[in-house]
C-alpha cells in the first residue's frame, strides 16, 4: 500500500519528495494511517485537529487522542474548536454542511499563514459513496468528478486506496485508532450507503467496489474532458450589454452533447435539472413563446434560437426541495415541521400536506394561462380572474407568484389555495410558506 501511495502522489503530483505538509487528523482509522504513510515517505508532517463539539465528552477524548499521538511521536500538534450548532441555526444549513464549512474555513486560515498544503484522509469508497450520493441527488456533470486528488490547498493521497486496505494497514503496523459513533448513524444518508448499499453491492459482485473505484477515476477523468470541450463551445456565447445571451438553435444541436451545453448553461444560474429537461424538449419541439424562469434568469425559446435573460428580484423563481429551507434572497420563507398547524388568518402564508406535493416545487411569477382550483369554488379559475376579482393593480400583477406542483397551481401566493393541498390535523408532514415580510404585496381580497 505504501508503494502504491507513493505512486499515486507522484502521477497526480500532490507533493514534491520531501515537501512538508500539514495533515487533517480526527482519531479514526484514515486520518491516523494517512499521517502515519506520509511522514514513512519523508514528509515532515504537522498535526490538526478540528473538535466540533458534537458528541459530548466523546469529541473531547478524540481530541485528547490525537493530542497525546502527536505528543509521543513528536509530531507539531495544533487543534481548534468550534461552534457547529450555532452556524447552523445562524444559516440554516444541516449539521453536517455547517461542520464542514467551520472545519474548512479554519484550514483556509491555516494555509494563507504558511502555504503549506493539507492532506485529508478520502478514500476510495468515500470517492464510490460520494459518486452514488451525487447520482442520487442529480448534481450533473461535477457531480461525476466526485471527490478529487487535489482542490486549491488539499490534497488527497489515499484517494486511490480502498477502506479494507488501510484497515489491513492499521493492524499490520499497530496503529492505534478511535471510532466515531456517528459513522454509524443511520440518519446520515452516506452512513446508509456505507453500511448497507456498499455490503450488497459487494455480496452482489464481489469485487464491486475496486471495480467502482476505477469507475470513478475514469468518470473523474471524463469530466475534464467533457468540461473543457463544452466550455470551449459556450465561450462563443457571449451577452450582450443588457445581459442577455442569444443561442442560436442551430449551435445547441450541432454540439456534441446538447444536454451537456445546456446543463453547463443553466445549472449555474438556479435552474433545476427538470427544467433543462423541459428546455431541451422545448427546443426539439420548437415550442416559440415558451418561458421558463430561475432565480435571477429567465430563458425564453424565440423563433431561432434560445434567450437567456437576467431578471429583476420581482421576476425571480424558486425551487423547493422537500426538506429544503428558503434561500437568503428568496422573497419567501418556507419550512418543514410535523407539528403546529394554526388556523390559517390570511392567504399571505400556508400550511400544506407535504405527502400531497410533488417535490421539486415550483415557487414562480404567474404566466398567463395558468389555472387554478380554489378551495370552495367546485372547479377551475384563471389565475388572471383571480387577480382581477381581488382588484391588484396592474403594476402590482407581475409580482404575484404561484406555488407549482406537478404542473398544478397549488397557491396563488396572496390570494387563494388550490383545493385539496391544506394540511389538517392528520397530517404527517407540513410545509409551511409565507411571504417574506420585507416584501409589499397587495392586501389579499379574503381568506378562504
Amino acid at each position: 500500500m505504501r508503494s502504491r501511495i507513493a505512486r499515486y502522489i507522484r502521477q497526480e503530483k500532490l507533493l514534491e519528495h520531501g515537501q512538508p505538509v500539514r495533515v487533517a487528523v480526527s482519531g479514526g482509522v484514515d486520518s491516523t494511517v494517512l499521517v502515519h504513510v506520509l511522514r514513512d515517505l519523508g514528509h515532515p508532517c504537522s498535526v490538526v485537529h478540528v473538535d466540533h463539539g458534537l458528541r459530548g465528552s466523546e469529541s473531547d477524548t478524540d481530541a485528547a487522542f490525537v493530542q497525546a499521538y502527536c505528543h509521543r511521536e513528536k509530531i507539531p500538534f495544533v487543534s481548534t474548536r468550534v461552534d457547529v450548532e450555532s452556524h447552523a441555526k445562524g444559516t440554516g444549513i444541516s449539521t453536517q454542511m455547517a461542520a464542514r464549512e467551520l472545519r474548512y474555513k479554519w484550514f483556509h486560515e491555516l494555509h494563507a499563514a504558511d502555504g503549506l498544503s493539507i492532506a485529508l484522509a478520502h478514500h476510495s469508497d468515500d470517492a464510490v459513496e460520494t459518486l452514488l450520493i451525487n447520482l442520487m441527488r442529480g448534481t450533473g456533470t461535477h457531480g461525476w468528478a466526485g471527490i478529487r486528488p487535489k482542490t486549491g490547498p488539499f490534497v488527497r493521497p489515499l484517494l486511490a486506496t480502498d477502506r479494507s486496505d488501510i484497515l489491513l494497514y492499521a493492524r499490520e503496523h499497530a496503529i492505534a485508532f478511535r471510532e466515531d459513533g456517528s459513522n454509524s448513524d443511520p440518519h446520515y444518508l452516506r452512513n446508509r450507503i456505507r453500511h448497507e448499499v456498499l455490503p450488497l453491492l459487494e455480496e452482489l459482485r464481489p469485487g464491486a467496489l475496486r471495480a467502482m473505484g476505477r469507475s470513478v477515476t475514469l468518470l473523474r477523468e471524463l469530466e475534464t474532458v467533457a468540461v473543457r470541450r463544452v466550455d470551449e463551445e459556450v465561450a462563443g456565447f457571449l451577452a450582450d450589454a443588457s445581459g442577455r445571451t442569444v443561442i442560436p438553435f442551430g449551435a445547441i444541436e450541432a454540439c456534441a452533447s446538447p444536454s451537456l451545453l445546456l446543463n453547463t448553461l443553466l445549472r449555474p444560474l438556479g435552474f433545476h435539472p427538470d427544467v433543462v429537461e423541459r428546455v431541451h424538449d422545448a427546443i426539439a419541439e420548437r415550442r416559440t413563446g415558451a418561458l421558463f424562469a430561475a432565480q435571477g434568469h429567465q430563458v425564453n425559446v424565440d423563433r431561432d434560437g434560445l434567450l437567456i435573460t437576467p431578471v429583476s428580484a420581482a421576476g425571480r423563481a424558486w425551487w423547493i426541495e422537500r426538506d429544503s429551507t428558503s434561500p437568503a434572497d428568496a422573497r419567501f420563507t418556507w419550512s418543514f415541521a410535523s407539528l403546529g398547524i394554526p388556523v390559517p388568518t390570511s392567504m399571505n402564508e400556508v400550511w400544506l400536506d407535504a405527502d400531497r406535493l410533488s417535490f421539486p416545487l415550483e415557487l414562480r411569477p404567474w404566466h398567463t394561462g395558468d389555472r387554478i382550483r380554489p378551495m370552495g369554488l367546485g372547479g377551475s379559475k384563471l389565475v388572471s380572474d383571480v387577480l382581477i376579482d381581488a382588484r391588484v393593480p396592474l403594476i402590482n400583477k407581475a409580482d404575484t407568484h404561484v406555488l407549482v406542483s406537478a404542473g398544478e397551481v397549488v397557491w396563488v401566493a396572496g390570494h387563494r389555495l388550490a383545493e385539496g393541498y391544506r394540511a389538517g390535523p392528520a397530517t404527517r408532514n407540513v410545509l409551511h410558506i409565507r411571504i417574506d415580510q420585507g416584501i409589499t404585496f397587495p392586501t389579499p381580497s379574503h381568506t378562504p
